[in-house]
């Protein structure tokens, strides 16, 4: 997939995963009678712009990167100032003010982000599910790129995976098994090759640095798509499986960061745009199901981590304002600034780490 193509996948994957992060908020925001000034298909400047009865501004923009929402007395700065619609008063726009609303609205406010995220994969799963099917491949694998530990390590296209870690390998997933179990450790495969012949590879499943042990996720395998069949799961099961695999995914997520920030795992581990966009490029290449199945999983990490109580993100939207629900009263503004701001930093912080993770993996190869 040429440069083109990559960009095409990394902004589809942006702008769906933002659009329905920010469309939950705005659902739940008018179901509360929060004025909601516009509602943005992308940023920057606005090429198509339609108003509604309630003077909600439905913008198409010309960067399809994403999307905002605009809510009255929302200080967003990455958001467009929108003046008084006509045919509202002050007193009107002060009661639909999303500042003047009940404690536990704002939290609603900020959790119907976060939640659209998750509904959304829950819905993709299911319905990848019963139409498309869940991929039960035979023992032979295909390697995404060069660059993969996969490809340094040997493997090849059409390779059998007769055993990992003395287990047998029937299918795919049993491969992915052994390969979740060996994060951190030596992944110990015995592979047979086109020419029939066994070989016996060692894989060591983490990197060291200085001393430290960091461990690799990605082995950069598939299922041989020439040997992938697909099991169509009946509505019941289709629905256990969309709603485990969303569950076990956000704790997933979650339990992953408190372990980062507490030195259970190494803040190698942290991933920034660059990751994402390998991850999109590297499942659009590999066939519409693969690109489909990791938007659903994109849109869980989106909406889990979201929901972690630290200010600028939902979750701290959500933490502040359950703590004035209880207490009956507004936290002190100066307390709730600095707050956000700290939390501001820390969130920048991970998104540079991330970023620096990523250009590291090019630069000091």
């Amino acid at each position: 997939m040429g440069f083109i193509g990559s960009t095409i996948a990394l902004m589809i994957v942006i702008f769906v995963l933002v659009v329905v992060h920010e469309f939950g908020h705005l659902i739940v925001a008018r179901k509360n009678g929060v004025f909601v000034e516009a509602f943005s298909v992308g940023i920057g400047p606005v090429l198509w712009e339609r108003v509604d009865k309630s003077g909600l501004k439905w913008r198409i923009s010309l960067l399809p990167i994403g999307g905002y929402v605009k809510m009255f007395g929302d200080s967003d700065v990455s958001s467009v100032k929108e003046t008084i619609p006509d045919g509202y008063t002050d007193e009107d726009m002060d009661r639909m003010s999303i500042h003047r609303k009940k404690p536990w609205q704002k939290l609603l406010v900020a959790f119907g982000g976060p939640f659209l995220n998750l509904v959304f994969a829950i819905v993709v799963l299911f319905l990848f599910s019963v139409i498309n099917g869940i991929p039960e491949g035979d023992n032979t694998i295909a390697v995404q790129g060069e660059s993969t530990l996969a490809y340094t390590s040997g493997l090849r296209d059409g390779d059998a995976i007769v055993e990992a870690n003395d287990a047998r390998i029937n299918t795919f997933s049993d491969l992915k098994d052994q390969i979740i179990a060996s994060h951190g450790k030596i992944l110990k495969l015995k592979i047979k090759k086109d020419d029939s012949q066994e070989q016996t590879i060692e894989i060591k499943m983490y990197s060291e640095d200085n001393g430290e042990i960091v461990p690799i996720k990605i082995l950069g395998v598939t299922p041989n798509p020439k040997n992938v069949k697909y099991k169509k799961l009946c509505i019941t099961d289709g629905i256990i499986f969309a709603l485990s695999t969303t569950y076990n995914s956000s704790v997933d997520n979650i339990t992953s960061i408190f372990k980062i920030a507490t030195g259970q795992i190494s803040p190698k581990n942290v991933g920034g745009v660059i990751s994402i966009a390998k991850m999109s490029v590297a499942s659009a290449e590999s066939g519409i199901p693969n690109f489909i199945w990791m938007l659903a999983i994109l849109s869980i990490i989106l909406g889990s981590v979201n929901l972690l109580p630290i200010p600028v993100l939902d979750g701290g939207t959500i933490l502040i304002s359950a703590i004035e629900w209880v207490i009956g009263r507004p936290l002190p503004k100066k307390f709730v600034e600095i707050i956000f701001m700290v939390g501001l930093v820390i969130v920048a912080a991970l998104m540079l780490l991330g970023l620096w993770n990523d250009l590291s993996g090019y630069l000091f190869k």
